[in-house]
């Protein structure tokens, strides 16, 4: 009788779908470990603003130009 998926070329095709899951899982992980360290950096940038605005006293506001939140064009 004939069989749907020859006996000879199934290691083939095995092969390449165990290829493609093993890119697959390095490129997920790849991906992951990117967006844990930009979480991290995140994290660090939000921590030095709080730290920022509590190290300034409640009255100053700040006089230099430089300080000053920019109001739009």
């Amino acid at each position: 009788m004939f069989d749907a998926v020859p006996n000879d070329s199934t290691g083939y095709v095995v092969a390449a779908y165990v290829v493609f899951l093993a890119l697959l899982l390095i490129y997920l992980g790849i991906l992951g470990a990117k967006f844990q360290r930009i979480s991290r950096d995140i994290s660090e940038l939000t921590e030095e603003v709080e730290a920022g605005r509590r190290a300034e006293p409640a009255g100053q506001t700040g006089s230099t130009e430089a300080a000053k939140e920019p109001t739009g064009v």
